[in-house]
């Protein structure tokens, strides 16, 4: 992270003009930021999709016990009835 905002810096620096550096080394620079914002897009977004699967998962297995427990609160009551 720090070095995404040294690069960061050094764009902005080179896109003010405030450097006599050439043509190339701002390109190079640029490029260099735009790949680090790049890959820093992509692990978020991997990131993002790990946690939606992990809750989807948890969401269906919650799902899955209400289901079992209404199947099973049905038949006590079924039997409790029945028994009558």
């Amino acid at each position: 992270m720090k070095r995404f905002a040294t690069l960061v810096v050094a764009a902005f620096v080179l896109a003010s003009g405030t450097t006599a550096c050439g043509g190339p080394i701002e390109e190079e620079v640029q490029q260099r930021v735009e790949e680090e914002v790049q890959q820093g897009r992509t692990q978020i977004e991997e990131q993002v999709q790990e946690e939606r699967t992990q809750i989807e998962q948890e969401a269906q297995e919650a799902q899955q016990k209400i289901e079992q427990e209404a199947k099973e609160v049905q038949q006590q009551v079924e039997e409790k009835v029945g028994g009558q």
